[in-house]
């Protein structure tokens, strides 16, 4: 007998195994992964990553260990706070392009300008006819 899950009753399953494999696997005791941050907050991987890098006031730090990321415990809270503070998507992506339009546009002003060669007159050139 062939058993259907739907896909968000997967996507659920899915979830949980891996957040039981995150808290079976040997951490520092203070140190929370950010998968289990991400399901606790209620947002995703993504948001988490922009509000990283947006660059909130407040925003603590996370904690990586071989390319793992975590938050202390004690962060948490502040990480909740911050996040609130975020604007989402569309602002980030708004700013993250204009960084880069306007770092494109300074590196492109900053160039200098070839100058042109004189022509010397001095009679170094010889008629050859």
């Amino acid at each position: 007998m062939l058993w259907m899950i739907s896909s968000d009753a997967h996507a659920r399953v899915t979830r949980d195994i891996q957040v039981r494999l995150y808290m079976s696997m040997k951490f520092p005791a203070e140190l929370v992964p950010q998968k289990v941050v991400a399901d606790d907050l209620c947002v995703s991987l993504v948001t988490l990553w922009r509000a990283r890098r947006s660059g909130i006031p407040g925003f603590p730090e996370p904690i990586v260990l071989r390319n793992m990321i975590f938050w202390r415990k004690d962060d948490v809270d502040r990480l909740e706070d911050a996040l609130l503070k975020f604007e989402g998507r569309g602002k980030f992506e708004q700013r993250r392009v204009g960084a880069r339009r306007n770092a494109s546009l300074i590196s492109s002003r900053l160039k200098p300008k070839r100058q042109k060669r004189l022509l010397r007159s001095d009679g170094r050139q010889l008629d050859l006819f």
